[in-house]
């Protein structure tokens, strides 16, 4: 099992079943996913069909409900059946992906059945934002993207950052995508499929830096590497874009709203803005950037959505620091720090990407906190010591979350354990033990089968890479 609920009351006997269940749920759970997941968490044993009624609940046979008091959802599993309930759609969701975490398959007349151990459930999370970001790179396929957002939903995050790096095809400039990149057409199902399993997908686009929509350290851009007449949209390097001028602030802003349109409703848009390497840390420059992110924030708050934005370009590395801690900050003195964070909106939400810091607290996140800003502290797959830091910091100063980066080391041996080790730190202040590489490994295999196929299982197209001998 993945989660260790915060309440749990074990009870005598188990709930045995196969073949279908006929089972009575709020209409959230009537979805194909739903569905799916049923059938793949009970290892193909069971199907799952669905009456609707308007009570957010989910059970079958004669279990009796037991209201949600001071938690999220509440479970009963009895030998005769099961009731999960709920205040809202996310939470009944919610409980179900606890639920059917908890199934067993036993044999059972020569094929095999579920048990589930009976018991009482009563749960919450501990941190309400629990945000992991993913990278639609060049590399990465359609089925990739749909397994991750599968696997994020069983692991019952709250939101999805997609940033797709040259690979959605705008409207508003051809010259955006690289010419393999995704439709709308073929992304629309996968973010459906997100909100089904009760996940908010934030879209992400840079406004500032990183507008190349590639890692630098290989120096692909798909806008001048398919059109050099658009150079004049960017800084001299191409990696910022010239936001100073109308032409540049009106794409994006048609950007914006194409991202939006698609994603759906939600409460977020990433602006990025991080690692814009040769800014000038004039006056002059910093009002110039202010203003422009105030101005992106104003518009999302309009349209009922908060900016988030990373913290990076406003930090100053402060010698007090904690010194066994390496912090990314680009602000070159205090002063600049402080005149960048008064200036800033406070509709604003930081996204603090600190991903060596390996004690707790991270020093960074006080600082935006200090100056009024709501902050969601963002690690990254480096080792366990900072895993830990930042939820213990998370914690410690009751910050709003924390979004998960997994950037481009997804297929590493730490990349999908770790996403999974943050969703369980969002419920449980104990770290996961070793064994989170075989619970991973676990949950993948149910929420998409790959049928065989070498290079779908796993998180590595490969076991074996390539050794140089003296």
């Amino acid at each position: 099992m993945i989660f260790h609920p915060k309440r749990l009351i074990e009870t005598e006997g188990s709930l045995v079943f196969c073949g279908q269940i006929n089972a009575l749920a709020h209409p959230c759970l009537n979805k194909n996913i739903i569905r799916d997941f049923w059938e793949e968490f009970a290892f193909e044993s069971s199907t799952l069909n669905i009456s609707e009624c308007e009570s957010f609940v989910f059970s079958f046979g004669n279990a009796k409900a037991l209201e949600p008091r001071d938690c999220d959802y509440t479970i009963n599993i009895e030998s005769g059946g099961v009731c999960i309930c709920a205040e809202n759609e996310k939470n009944l969701i919610r409980g179900f992906m606890t639920f059917i975490d908890r199934f067993r398959a036993i044999d059972y007349d020569e094929n095999i059945a579920i048990e589930v151990n009976c018991c009482q459930i009563s749960d919450s999370a501990l941190i309400e934002n629990r945000m992991v970001h993913f990278c639609i790179f060049p590399e990465t396929e359609l089925w990739e993207l749909q397994r991750f957002v599968r696997f994020c939903g069983a692991l019952k995050y709250t939101h999805i950052v997609l940033e797709f790096w040259g690979m959605l095809k705008y409207d508003c400039l051809k010259e955006l995508a690289w010419s393999h990149a995704f439709t709308k057409e073929q992304i629309s199902p996968i973010i459906r499929e997100a909100n089904d399993l009760g996940v908010e997908i934030i879209p992400m686009f840079n406004q500032w830096g990183h507008a190349s929509a590639g890692r630098v350290m290989h120096g692909k851009h798909v806008v001048l590497d398919q059109n050099p007449k658009l150079q004049t949209y960017f800084r001299d390097d191409g990696w910022c874009w010239d936001i100073r001028k109308p032409k540049v602030k009106e794409l994006l802003r048609q950007i914006r709203n194409e991202l939006i349109e698609l994603c759906g409703e939600g409460k977020y848009f990433h602006i990025g803005c991080d690692e814009a390497f040769n800014f000038e840390f004039t006056t002059e420059n910093m009002d110039m950037i202010c203003e422009y992110i105030n101005e992106i924030s104003d518009e999302m708050l309009k349209k009922g959505r908060r900016a988030i934005v990373w913290g990076d370009m406003f930090l100053y590395n402060h010698p007090h620091y904690n010194p066994k801690n390496k912090y990314s900050c680009h602000a070159p003195s205090p002063e600049a720090e402080e005149y960048m964070l008064s200036h800033l909106s406070r509709g604003l939400v930081i996204g603090d990407w600190q991903y060596t810091a390996k004690e707790a607290p991270v020093e960074t996140v006080s600082v935006f906190k200090k100056a009024g800003f709501d902050c969601l502290l963002c690690p990254w797959d480096r080792g366990r010591a900072e895993r830990k830091a930042a939820l213990a910091t998370v914690y410690e100063e009751s910050i709003m979350g924390f979004m998960h980066t997994t950037w481009h080391t997804l297929a590493s041996t730490t990349g999908i354990p770790t996403v999974a080790f943050m969703a369980i730190g969002g419920f449980e202040k104990a770290a996961p033990a070793g064994k989170i590489h075989m619970e991973a490994a676990a949950l993948l295999r149910k929420v998409m089968p790959i049928h065989g196929d070498y290079a779908k299982s796993g998180w590595s197209r490969i076991q074996i890479h390539p050794v140089t001998l003296d």
